[in-house]
């Protein structure tokens, strides 16, 4: 998947206008519709409706501030300062602290956390439990509203090898995803596994919903045997309608 894309959702396009709106300058709302649209490589807000009527999120170049300020401009608004930034770039990532770029090399311990995580994503996808809009947490004890949300484990396989993850709701709409390869134990709890002498491997990451979909990058919590860490990199595994790589949001 390219690092220039990323995958939106109605709700997701819907934040990030919010996000522009926080600028002011007294565009219409119509007209900044048009702009969030031609910023995600559209020409029409109505083409960028059509390609997520029947998908629940799409695939995108990531939010340019460039194209949307073109597109304002044709549409008659002028003087906006110097490179002004209505919406994120999402090409690094944010923090109180320090923002940081993307990274561009991929090590094999970053593909196999990589790996784990988005095979336990994708299983809660398919189970039902959650889904890649913000307030779409289906599972046993899950509620629209994060502070309302107990988590939850379930359980699915990583090339027919047992694993088990937990999912719980956290503030901003992101997800927390804890995932456990081959847990020796089924008492075995993801988020509280503790090391490697009951798993072969453990992960953490959190799963941004808000202004897209995607796992997001920094601070990859994980831990895992060197043989199975190997073994892990090497398989290809697919997200289902998110990205793989993304901005670490705090």
């Amino acid at each position: 998947m390219s690092e220039s894309t990323f995958f939106i959702s109605l709700a997701a396009v819907r934040n990030l206008k919010h996000e522009a709106e926080r600028h002011g300058f007294g565009i219409s709302s119509a007209h900044l519709s048009e702009a969030i649209a031609a910023a995600l490589g559209f020409k029409t807000h109505a083409a960028l409706r059509a390609s997520l009527a029947s998908r629940s999120t799409v695939e995108v170049p990531k939010p340019s501030n460039v194209r949307l300020i073109q597109r304002l401009r044709e549409l008659g608004y002028t003087g906006f300062p110097e490179g002004v930034q209505l919406v994120p770039t999402l090409e690094q990532s944010y923090s109180p602290f320090r923002n940081l770029p993307l990274r561009k090399s991929r090590s094999v311990r970053w593909t196999a956390w990589r790996n784990l995580i988005v095979a336990a994503v994708n299983a809660g996808i398919e189970q039902r439990l959650f889904g890649l809009s913000p307030a779409e947490n289906w599972w046993p004890g899950a509620a629209p509203d994060s502070h309302e949300c107990a988590g939850h484990t379930y359980r699915f396989t990583v090339d027919q090898t047992a694993a088990a993850a937990y999912v719980d709701a956290i503030s901003g709409d992101e997800l927390s995803v804890y995932v456990v390869l081959n847990p020796r134990d089924e008492s075995i709890k993801p988020h509280l596994s503790g090391g490697l002498s009951h798993v072969d491997a453990y992960a953490h990451a959190w799963i941004e919903r808000r202004l897209g979909a995607w796992m997001q990058d920094g601070g990859e919590d994980f831990s895992c045997k060197r043989a199975v860490q190997t073994w892990l990199a090497q398989l290809t595994i697919t997200p289902n309608g998110y990205s793989d790589q993304g901005s670490f949001i705090l």
